[in-house]
């Protein structure tokens, strides 16, 4: 009979680390919004240039994304097996979504884009819950959610990188003038508070094992086909090639890897018990 692996977070590994980050980022959107957002958007508005256009500029940037990174995540639930990071990453994006959206709509702070317009009238006709609102960043709340919650999970080395494709893409939406500095900061701070939340309450429950038939794999499964799907309907067939050329290429090399570490890992033992 095989022992399944059942994924355990590293009990308080990130606990002191991720409350002296909330704080910081806390003080620095403060300290942002009264002494650097102005300076910062004044500073971009002379330097303007195309260079965010770049197609594989604009791929990464989908990283913020949220049905992206749950489309990622549903993939690694089905390349790995390894359900309860998944999850728990998931169940923080669908928690960070509509705090976001509530304080974006109470907080109505318009984005540095918005500033530019000339059409004024255009931008106030919007209701306040409907339109895009710049505090916080969404984007960056998700990304730093998300590698809040896989990091008591995975290596140190893949925490560091995936706070680091986190920082590059909150500084992204700055430079895009999509956001102000201190929107990133607290948008940041906001996903890893609920982040840390979650994986609290999450690490005190047991995940139940499938029996027979996998539900989890084949819910993944149905939803890293579906997605792909309502994007085509939404956005067209170019989009889905885009997505699908860029994205696809990043799932099969996630595939391969875990394939070849599966394989890796049986002839180590294989090996061992021959020895």
């Amino acid at each position: 009979m095989t022992e399944q692996k059942i994924d355990r977070p590293a009990p308080h590994r990130i606990d002191s680390g991720i409350w002296i980050t909330i704080i910081t980022l806390s003080l620095a959107a403060l300290m942002s919004y009264f002494l650097l957002d102005e300076h910062v958007f004044s500073w971009l508005c002379q330097h303007r240039s195309n260079w965010y256009k770049n197609n594989w500029l604009q791929v990464f940037i989908l990283l913020g994304k949220g049905w992206v990174l749950i489309w990622l995540l549903l993939n690694w639930v089905l390349a790995t097996g390894r359900q309860r990071p998944a999850l728990v990453a998931i169940l923080v994006l669908l928690l960070v979504l509509p705090i976001v959206l509530s304080l974006k709509g109470i907080v109505q702070r318009p984005r540095p884009e918005d500033m530019e317009d000339v059409i004024k009238s255009e931008i106030e006709e919007r209701n306040a819950f409907v339109r895009s609102w710049s505090f916080p960043s969404g984007d960056t709340a998700a990304v730093f959610a998300v590698a809040t919650a896989l990091a008591p999970f995975v290596r140190r080395q893949w925490s560091i990188i995936l706070f680091a494709i986190s920082s590059i893409i909150g500084i992204l939406r700055v430079a895009v003038l999509a956001h102000y500095p201190s929107d990133v900061c607290a948008g940041a701070a906001i996903g890893m508070l609920i982040s840390w939340l979650a994986w609290q309450i999450t690490s005190r429950c047991q995940l139940p094992e499938p029996s027979g038939f996998n539900w989890y794999r084949a819910i993944a499964a149905a939803g890293v086909i579906l997605m792909p799907a309502l994007l085509w309907l939404h956005e067209g067939i170019e989009q889905l090639l885009t997505f699908l050329k860029t994205y696809g290429v990043l799932v099969a090399g996630i595939y391969l890897v875990a394939k070849a570490s599966t394989q890796l890992n049986r002839l180590l033992r294989h090996d061992v018990h021959e020895h």
